[in-house]
């Protein structure tokens, strides 16, 4: 009797003890899961850099490049600038072989709205919602918006804007980010050449 007693006790002993060695690896499993995500998060503040790049060939050329770096100010916060150039060269032009260059700077700044969807959605990377506004200066030539025209006294001038809107950004990887940003000119002119909303998609990577 007792030696039953004394095998159900140590039974009992060694099931709690196989449940309780369970649990802990669990647990351990799980922070360790938990610590790998997290050294996988940019931590803030950090400088970041990046932009965009677009070609064409053909009887319409074109090339687009813009550059930025900047800053995170705050967990949600950031603040940069940026530098665009662009090429044209239309073949198609009733002026003839037309071609001119656009160049120029802003200045940015981000606030995200939703810094990562994973705090409400079952996702598995790192994205979210920003808010983008923009002050820009480039120089453009007169007939780049009016074809059949001499360019005059205004062969270049500066454009002003006022560019507010925005969009989606998404981690890739440790270091890099992509985003794609719709804006809106507050600023309006009759000699701006550009449509909007304009439509921004670019990378950026962590220095």
């Amino acid at each position: 009797m007792k030696k039953q007693l004394w095998f159900s006790i140590l039974t009992i002993l060694f099931v709690i003890s196989c449940i309780t060695s369970n649990i802990y690896a669990q647990e351990k499993s799980g922070k360790q899961t938990k610590e790998k995500k997290k050294s996988k998060e940019i931590k803030e503040p950090y400088l970041f850099a990046g932009g965009s790049l677009w070609l064409g060939f053909g009887s319409y050329t074109f090339v687009d490049v813009n550059l930025l770096f900047g800053t995170q100010l705050t967990e949600r916060l950031n603040v940069g600038v940026s530098g665009k150039y662009q090429y044209y060269n239309d073949k198609r032009a009733i002026v003839g072989d037309f071609q001119t260059s656009v160049y120029g700077g802003s200045i940015f700044s981000q606030f995200a709205i939703i810094k990562d969807f994973r705090n409400f959605l079952p996702v598995k990377t790192q994205s979210g919602i920003i808010a983008h506004a923009e002050y820009e200066m480039l120089n453009t030539k007169y007939n780049y918006v009016y074809f059949d025209d001499q360019d005059s006294n205004r062969s270049r001038y500066w454009l002003q804007n006022f560019l507010l809107g925005g969009g989606y950004n998404q981690q890739l990887g440790k270091k890099a980010n992509s985003y794609i940003i719709i804006l809106w000119n507050l600023t309006p002119a009759d000699d701006n050449p550009y449509t909007y909303p304009q439509i921004k998609i670019g990378f950026t990577f962590t220095l």
